[in-house]
This record gives C-alpha cells, sequence and structure tokens, in this order.
C-alpha cells in the first residue's frame, strides 16, 4: 500500500512537471493562434501583413508589429498601417503583452482590453470605436499610458479608469463621452497627461483635480460644458506646464491661486464667460509663452505685473470688457509675436 501510494504521487508530480513544461513549449503557438484570429476580423489587411503566415508558427517572432520575449509576444504594435474591421476579444488572451498599439487605423464596433496584468501602454486613438470602454480595469493594474483619443465612444466616462495607481497618462478626448468627470479621477495621483477635451461633458470640473500634484498638462477644452468656473485648487498643480481650458462654459473669476503655478508656460481659456479682473498673480509665471484671455467677460484694468512676464510671445486679451490705460510695463514684453487687445474699452494712448 506505502509502495503504491508513493508512486501514485511520483506519478502526480511527473504528470505536473510535464504538463508545465508543454503549457511553456506550447504558449508561443498559443500567441500564434491568437494573432490569426485577429488577422481574419480585420479588413484589407494586405500588403501590410503578409509577414503573418498562418501556416507557419514558428515565424510569429518575426512577424510586422510583433515582438517577443522569452518566446511569448509581449509586443503587438499595429499602428497606421490602414487596417479595418474589428478587434476580436481574443486580443486579451496575449497575456504577456506589455506593449499594444491599435493607433491610426480604422477599426469598428466595441472593444475591451482585460486581463492583461503586464500591460503597461495601450493605444487605441484615432479609429472609430463605438460604445464605452466600461472593463474590468482591475485587471489591467500595471498600465501606465491609456490613449483612446479621436474615436466614437458614446457613454460615460469609464469609472474603473479611476483604480489605475500607475496610470501616468490618460488621453480620452475626441469622442462622445457624457456626464460628469468620476469623482475617482482625482485619485490619479502619478498622472502627467489628462485630456478629456472635445467631449459632451457637463457638471462642474471637480476640484479633486487639483490631487494630481504630478500633472504637466491638463485639457478639457472644447464642446464641454462644464458649470461654475476654475476650481481654486487648481493652485496646488505645481508642476503643471500647460493648462487648456478653452470654450467650455466657465464663468466667474479667474482663481488668483493659478499665480502659484511658475513651470507653466501657456494658459489658454478663451472663448469662456469669465468674469472679473485678471489676477495680478499672473504675473508671477515668469515662464509663460501664451497667455490667451480673449473671449470673456473680464473688466478692470489690464495688471501691470503682466510686465513681468519676459518669455511671453503671445499675449491675447481681445473681446473682454476691459478699461483703463495700457500699461507701460507691457513694453518690456520684448519677445511679443502677438498683442491683441482690441474690442475692449481702454482708453490713453498706446505707449
Amino acid at each position: 500500500m506505502v509502495l503504491f501510494i508513493a508512486l501514485s504521487i511520483f506519478s502526480l508530480l511527473i504528470t505536473t512537471v510535464s504538463s508545465s513544461i508543454f503549457a511553456s513549449a506550447s504558449s508561443l503557438v498559443d500567441d500564434f493562434h491568437v494573432l490569426v484570429s485577429l488577422k481574419q476580423g480585420f479588413q484589407s489587411p494586405e500588403p501590410a501583413l503578409t509577414s503573418w503566415n498562418s501556416s507557419n508558427p514558428s515565424s510569429v517572432c518575426s512577424w510586422d508589429g510583433v515582438v517577443c520575449s522569452q518566446d511569448r509576444v509581449f509586443s503587438l504594435d499595429l499602428t497606421n498601417l490602414k487596417l479595418g474591421g474589428s478587434v476580436s476579444a481574443q486580443v486579451s488572451s496575449l497575456d504577456m503583452l506589455t506593449h499594444l498599439s491599435l493607433a491610426g487605423n480604422g477599426f469598428i464596433g466595441s472593444i475591451e482590453i482585460a486581463n492583461l496584468s503586464s500591460l503597461r501602454s495601450l493605444n487605441i486613438s484615432n479609429n472609430q470605436f463605438t460604445g464605452g470602454l466600461d472593463w474590468n480595469y482591475s485587471s489591467l493594474s500595471n498600465l501606465q499610458v491609456f490613449d483612446a483619443y479621436n474615436n466614437n465612444l458614446t457613454a460615460f466616462l469609464p469609472l474603473g479608469v479611476g483604480t489605475l495607481e500607475k496610470l501616468k497618462h490618460l488621453d480620452l478626448g475626441g469622442n462622445y463621452f457624457y456626464g460628469k468627470i468620476p469623482k475617482g479621477y482625482g485619485n490619479l495621483v502619478g498622472l502627467e497627461y489628462l485630456s478629456l477635451e472635445t467631449n459632451d461633458l457637463r457638471g462642474r470640473i471637480l476640484g479633486e483635480l487639483g490631487n494630481l500634484t504630478n500633472l504637466r498638462k491638463i485639457r478639457l477644452n472644447y464642446f464641454n460644458i462644464f458649470e461654475g468656473g476654475i476650481p481654486k485648487e487648481f493652485g496646488k498643480l505645481v508642476n503643471l506646464e500647460g493648462m487648456h481650458l478653452a470654450s467650455c462654459g466657465l464663468d466667474g473669476p479667474i482663481p488668483p491661486e493659478l499665480g502659484n503655478l511658475k513651470l507653466l508656460d501657456k494658459i489658454f481659456l478663451f472663448g469662456n464667460l469669465l468674469s472679473g479682473s485678471i489676477p495680478k498673480q499672473l504675473g508671477n509665471l515668469t515662464n509663460l509663452l501664451s497667455l490667451d484671455l480673449s473671449e470673456n467677460l473680464l473688466t478692470g484694468e489690464i495688471p501691470h505685473e503682466l510686465g513681468n512676464l519676459k518669455l511671453l510671445k503671445y499675449l491675447h486679451l481681445n473681446h473682454n470688457l476691459l478699461s483703463g490705460l495700457i500699461p507701460k510695463q507691457l513694453g518690456n514684453l520684448t519677445n511679443l509675436v502677438d498683442l491683441y487687445i482690441s474690442y475692449n474699452v481702454l482708453n490713453g494712448e498706446v505707449l
């Protein structure tokens, strides 16, 4: 009996090891079958994917757009290959992927990416994907770059994105997302780039976005219509270099706290309903190259502190209700290329 049990255990161990070796040996073949299945969903892939030889599994690592490591497909880059058709959910079976780009094609229909725990970069931009992106983001926990710009996505913004703790780049712009910005997006403290521009968003801009102190660029402009104004909490975004909040319905005053953002080189707030005076604190932003506050309802005088912005190339204050004299300190702006101050109620001499 003891000998029988020992032999049974030994047999089980041999079977387990053999199965493990077989699974490892066959994994690249599995990836091969996934890619063949994907190609079947593409329209007119030729001549872009002529190297994808479905009769030779061993050639998969030499296929265009495919990169392997340790006998597994870890990168699939199909950028700008003029492919059409749909993207099968089978793509999520490439479980060792760290990089996936489908950008710049004509893919249609819905798409879902899941169960890719190694995935760090996902780019589905510039396609014609429809539906939403309400995926299981807990299965994409290592994602650092997510770009879905310029598709036909029509849904609420995906809530689960707010759980991606390692995310640095998020672009959901150029779609038809509607509703409010999810509060959870304020938890993405590692984010360096955020774009939700050119959608159909409503509600208020969350003050919680001020928690994203690693942000370098924020783009919420165009077609979105936000209630209220610019959150004063944005004054905490001390690493911000570009603020793009143009033509998105903002009203109320420009927060003087923006004067804390010493790294800013671009501020685009034109085409809103901003009122009150131009904060003199904007004169602290000595790295500014572009300041566009045109087409608002700003009143009061042009603050002479703007003369401190020695690097400024573009100053657009036109189409407001500004009054008083043109400050002589603007003469210090020797790098100016464009100065637009027309359609105000300014008076006095041009110095």
